[in-house]
């Protein structure tokens, strides 16, 4: 007899995932666009339009120049992950209830770690990048001097996040433009978190996440200020769940798996914020 009723527990876990998902939460869901996703291969092609447009002074009669629309070639590697628990039968009368919730917690925030790390790999190929004095602070000049890497391109509205590390958190606290409401452009509740949002800056959510916000070989924080539809990924929404029965060790192994891949679609959507700059 099966310990979960699949459906079940894959719909609470990607509920749960759902929640746990910080990259994941401003990243593009490009799903729809890439069915293969659960087909055999190791890579997928990402749509990603290159900018070609141009304007010319019209000439009278002398013809515009066309410029030709480049669908590059962009792939990205699918990965494939899992998260496995042993269950033996003395502990299966108390798998219900308050238990069944801790594991549903456990294997979505697993899985919602792994994701989010390979989003904000996919984002450091970005090519903005913008130098912070310490490791472990960001001052809001920095954060000013990040953001105009996008030049006139900067409406609140275009922006999807700005995502730092916890270590950055007391340095938002402290940032009079972050939680000083006697200036015009600030919003009341900042540095309350809820659902990982500290606050706006400048009317930008920001998100604090571990994950994969923490250079651990140069030690050193990393704050990305993210364009919409600038990082997207394919994800398989409905995670399967398998049980193998151990009869010699009375016990039962679960799996939940999924597939994924992640890609930077804007080289130019992003500005990584940090003390080393390559």
């Amino acid at each position: 007899m099966a310990i979960f009723i699949p459906e079940i527990f894959a719909n609470a876990v990607n509920e749960k995932l759902g929640t746990t998902l910080r990259f994941g939460s401003v990243a593009f869901d490009a799903t729809s666009l890439v069915s293969d996703i659960k087909s055999a291969g190791d890579t997928m092609h990402f749509p990603k339009l290159k900018r070609t447009a141009t304007v010319e002074t019209v000439v009278k009669g002398t013809p515009l120049t066309p410029a030709t629309i480049d669908m590059t070639d962009s792939t990205a590697v699918i990965k494939y992950i899992g998260s496995a628990f042993r269950v033996y039968d003395s502990e299966l009368s108390q798998i219900k209830g308050t238990v069944l919730d801790k594991i549903v917690e456990q294997v979505s925030t697993a899985m919602a770690k792994q994701i989010d790390t390979d989003l904000a790999a996919a984002a450091d190929t970005a090519v903005f990048k913008s130098a912070t004095a310490a490791a472990d602070k960001i001052t809001s000049a920095e954060l000013q001097s990040g953001i105009d890497n996008f030049g006139d391109n900067v409406d609140t509205d275009s922006f999807a996040a700005i995502v730092i590390n916890p270590k950055l958190r007391s340095s938002f606290v402290g940032m009079d433009e972050f939680v000083n409401t006697a200036k015009t452009y600030q919003t009341a509740g900042n540095a309350i978190v809820q659902n990982g949002i500290i606050g706006h800056y400048f009317g930008i959510p920001v998100i604090v996440t571990s994950n994969g916000t923490w250079d651990t070989t140069k030690l050193e924080a990393k704050t990305y200020i993210i364009k919409k539809d600038a990082l997207g990924y394919v994800f398989q929404k409905n995670i399967t769940l398998e049980e193998s029965r151990q009869a010699l060790l009375l016990a039962t192994d679960v799996v939940a798996s999924s597939l994924y891949s992640t890609k930077l679609l804007d080289d130019s959507g992003i500005v990584v914020c940090r003390k080393t700059v390559a």
